[in-house]
């Protein structure tokens, strides 16, 4: 079990992450960010070890107050209607290791995972994300297993303890910060970077392909 605060969290501090984890599942809806029934968002309650996490199978849009689901740090379900994400794990692996994470992001976005598929890392081709992400490192797994997963993100966290964001091949952008705002901006910031940085590609390929002028 973990070892919780002393004094358990007031139902004013549960509302206020649900709430902001609601918003933040809004906007990513809105923009395209993540669509579908896919993607997962949590943040811990302050001074706790307690998380709140989406519902499994439930759409960013879909979301309440009702159906997010609390659980420990050891992952024990304590409230919410349905089952947590199925990438409960590694927002748990997250949560133990970096105590400063209070909101982690995961989208299935489009263009960071076909820039995944070519890389191993997202290239920073903009100041700005240079500048907020640092690096974006590509995320390849040796096997299908939870635990193989869970020991390449703890073998990346561990190796830099100020990344921001990593990008799993085949799968999509996985976004850590102090918010869960933050998190999702970061998140938003890693998809137009890869859009950028595949434009930028494809440009290059065309110029240097580019039959001469009669």
């Amino acid at each position: 079990m973990s070892n919780l605060v002393s004094s358990l969290p007031t139902p004013d501090a549960i509302m206020q992450v649900k709430h902001s984890l609601l918003s933040n599942a809004k906007r990513a809806y809105e923009i395209r960010l993540q669509t579908g029934n896919g993607g997962n968002l949590s943040g811990r309650v302050p001074g706790t070890d307690l998380i709140i996490i989406k519902a499994s199978g439930c759409s960013f849009d879909q979301c309440t107050t009702e159906n997010l689901i609390t659980v420990t740090l050891d992952g024990e379900q304590v409230d919410g209607d349905g089952r947590p994400s199925q990438e409960l794990a590694t927002h748990l692996a997250i949560y133990k290791l970096r105590p400063d994470v209070q909101g982690v992001f995961h989208s299935h976005s489009p263009w960071a995972i076909a820039c995944a598929s070519f890389n191993d890392t997202i290239p920073t081709v903009t100041l700005h994300a240079k500048s907020k992400l640092g690096r974006i490192p590509v995320l390849r797994l040796p096997g299908e297993t939870t635990q193989a997963k869970l020991a390449v993100v703890e073998e990346m966290l561990t190796a830099d303890r100020n990344l921001r964001v990593l990008v799993e091949d085949q799968h999509g952008i996985f976004s850590f910060a102090s918010t869960i705002e933050l998190a999702r901006y970061n998140a938003e910031l890693v998809e137009e970077t890869a859009q950028i940085a595949w434009s930028m590609a494809v440009s290059g390929h065309l110029a240097s392909n580019r039959e001469p002028d009669a």
